[in-house]
């Protein structure tokens, strides 16, 4: 079978500045290389570059090119927009013209997150004659979430991106049914995050936390939330702890809160923790909490299943779609959520058939395949 060249590229991608950003636009990316030839180009801003950077990395058999270009500055706006718009088109022309001198030609083009990056799609399908696909993961597209609804720009210019990729490629059904909503995109296939079982492993040990992975915020993430039922919980559960790992906006916030609530020694911050740590830490929970108050699909919950461990989470974005009374727990509020922790230590989970879960629908070579067959009927 000839393998295709597919060219991604994203407007969330991990770097120097920020290596979790956009993780999962990588992971499905090295998915997608199990079946095809795959180079990614991402190009962001950086205010320390005085001219165009370019540099290469090779993760998990993926060639990486990131550029860095001088960040526009104007005091404004709309001068300001227009000159970043330029500068991103003119970036990525120059980094396509890289790739192409070195022998890789895009069959494909595969789009990640739609604004900004789906205009650099729709500009080489117009000019280069280059079809175009598009992953989409912002819940900003979601009534809940509702940022693109208040969005004049975004309602003006990302109708026809979406709308000339030949598919868009939401991760959820429930993304799906909003995009549809607001007509945008022609035909849909949902294509869920991967995990690679091979990092998130199965290794059991006696269980002696809750655990959290999630940015620091609380407007989305309502960490404070899982917090305030925690202390509610150790009331009667006085031997089981909270781990939180990740980084945020409220991180400060959110230590205060621990420290007047004299949590100290029963909560702990571990910060942005590599995929090797949060297997284990997964291995010593007894379930995986997640309050946010919307959502997409997190990848942090097919983590979990990997490793074989149990999820509590609100019912919100495609959540339901992938979470059942074998694999975890769907709560909505604080009272149902204790409910659920109290329940998932007592319960007898089959841990072989959570992991089995996760391997079946959104392993490597699953969601590898499922891009492929996405690629080949273009």
């Amino acid at each position: 079978m000839n393998k295709k060249n597919i060219l991604f590229i994203s407007s969330w991608y991990p770097n120097n500045e920020d290596p979790t950003l956009g993780i999962f636009v990588r992971r499905h990316a090295i998915s997608a290389s199990k079946y095809n030839n795959v180079k990614v180009l991402f190009a962001k801003s950086d205010e320390k570059s005085s001219e165009i950077r370019i540099e290469e990395f090779y993760i998990n058999g993926i060639e990486e090119v990131i550029i860095s270009y001088p960040k526009i500055k104007s005091s404004f706006p709309i001068i300001s927009s227009y000159l970043k718009f330029k500068k991103l088109l003119k970036t990525y022309d120059k980094g396509l013209e890289y790739l192409n001198d070195k022998g890789f030609l895009p069959d494909i083009v595969h789009c990640n997150v739609m604004n900004p990056v789906g205009v650099i799609g729709l500009n080489w399908k117009n000019k280069r004659s280059i079809p175009y696909v598009i992953t989409e993961h912002w819940t900003g597209y979601t009534n809940l979430d509702g940022r693109y609804e208040k969005s004049k720009k975004l309602k003006f210019f990302i109708p026809n991106i979406a709308n000339k990729a030949e598919y868009i490629l939401p991760v959820s059904i429930d993304l799906k049914k909003a995009l549809i909503e607001k007509g945008l995109g022609k035909r849909h296939k949902v294509i869920r995050n991967v995990v690679d079982t091979d990092k998130f492993i199965y290794a059991p040990q006696p269980p002696n936390q809750f655990l959290v992975i999630a940015d620091l915020e609380n407007q989305q993430k309502n960490i404070s939330g899982i917090i305030d039922t925690f202390q509610t919980f150790t009331k009667k559960s006085h031997n089981i702890s909270l781990t939180i790992a990740g980084g945020g906006s409220d991180e400060v916030k959110i230590k205060e809160q621990i420290k007047k609530l004299d949590l100290s020694d029963k909560v702990k911050l571990i910060g942005r923790v590599p995929a090797e740590i949060i297997s284990e830490h997964l291995n010593k929970s007894y379930g995986l909490i997640l309050f946010s108050n919307y959502e997409n699909l997190p990848c942090v919950i097919v983590e979990s299943f990997a490793c074989g461990v149990p999820v509590i989470s609100t019912n919100v974005g495609g959540i339901s779609e992938i979470i059942n009374k074998k694999n975890g727990v769907l709560v909505n509020n604080k009272d149902e959520l204790l409910d659920a922790m109290n329940f998932t230590i007592h319960n007898d989970w089959n841990k072989n058939k959570i992991r089995k879960f996760a391997i079946d629908n959104f392993s490597l070579d699953k969601i590898g395949k499922e891009f492929d067959d996405i690629y080949r009927s273009i």
